[in-house]
């Protein structure tokens, strides 16, 4: 009997936006506030939605596993699927947003030590339940189809990371802790978009040249 592949769901560009700006309008007036929640939660998924990172790996991240050092910016990811270590490197707009968020907590919230945590949740350490629970919170505050999870955020960044390496088969199973192949490439959506570039770049490509093509027309 032929098995019946999950149905994989990804954010759309326009509720890419949506979620961000809705997050990050949150932050600033809790900031203002002196309130911790939203900006947390900003931060969160953020990096979520820039790093790939599981929801489990979030959980379990580390301050001093932040390498927020000169030069190039990465996550140390200590506690990935199957028990693996990898490093994944990151934009230097979410290590200034790391930065920022772990220096406005000092004084806000609990020490910020290399053992401890990046993210706490309610009542202490953050569980893997508690980063999609707040994920989730975010995304149905803007509407989004209630079946979207942090998984949704991580197939997204797949098929950006995909797009932006050029394609590259190799980069986006490092970066995500992929083990087989077959996972990056179910994760890394081929959209219509897409499809409509490649088909017009077939076209250009198998075209005659300006000037054979109108005589040919004709």
């Amino acid at each position: 009997m032929p098995t019946v592949q999950r149905e994989i769901r990804y954010l759309t560009a326009e509720e890419l936006a949506r979620l961000r700006r809705h997050a990050e309008a949150r932050a600033l007036q809790a900031r203002e506030r002196g309130t911790v929640g939203p900006v947390r939660a900003w931060a969160l998924l953020d990096t979520l939605l820039s790093s790939g990172l599981r929801a489990s790996e979030i959980a379990a991240l580390r301050v001093g596993d932040c390498l927020r050092g000169y030069g190039q910016a990465s996550l140390v990811v200590r506690q990935g699927k199957g028990g693996k270590t990898r490093e994944v490197f990151i934009a230097q707009e979410l290590k200034a947003h790391l930065k920022a968020f772990l220096a406005w907590t000092k004084g806000h919230e609990a020490a910020v030590s290399g053992d401890a945590p990046v993210f706490l949740g309610q009542r202490g350490l953050l569980t893997r339940n508690g980063v999609w629970r707040l994920a989730k919170g975010l995304m149905a505050a803007v509407g989004l189809d209630p079946r979207y999870a942090t998984h949704a955020c991580r197939h997204r960044y797949a098929t950006h990371l995909y797009r932006a390496s050029g394609n590259d088969l190799e980069v986006v199973p490092e970066q995500l802790g992929h083990a087989s192949i077959k996972t990056t490439i179910i994760s890394a959506k081929v959209t219509k978009e897409d499809k409509a570039r490649a088909a017009e770049a077939l076209a250009k490509a198998s075209r005659p040249s300006p000037a054979t093509w109108p005589a040919a027309a004709r």
